[in-house]
């Protein structure tokens, strides 16, 4: 097993898609030693924060919808009452 490295990935990430991707490729850097446990863990638990703001956000727009006043823009949400 080689020396364990931070992720190297830099890139933003801006979809739900490259958000899986780059969980994949943290599976593939732990498999070959790239990448400790513990910061793969960490990794996960920051993007499952992410997974729950999107289904919170998904929520609030179909409630939204259903009485009637429409939807706004995934990622747009108000929150603390600022417009």
């Amino acid at each position: 097993m080689g020396t364990p490295t931070k992720p190297q990935s830099l890139r933003k990430i801006t979809t739900t898609g490259q958000l899986r991707q780059f969980l994949s490729e943290m599976l593939v850097q732990i498999e070959s030693g790239q990448l400790e446990a513990d910061d793969a863990r960490n990794i996960t638990k920051m993007a499952a924060q992410i997974n729950e703001s999107f289904y919170s956000e998904i929520k609030i727009a179909k409630i939204r919808l259903e009485i009637g006043q429409g939807s706004s823009d995934l990622g747009l949400l108000p929150i603390n009452g600022e417009p």
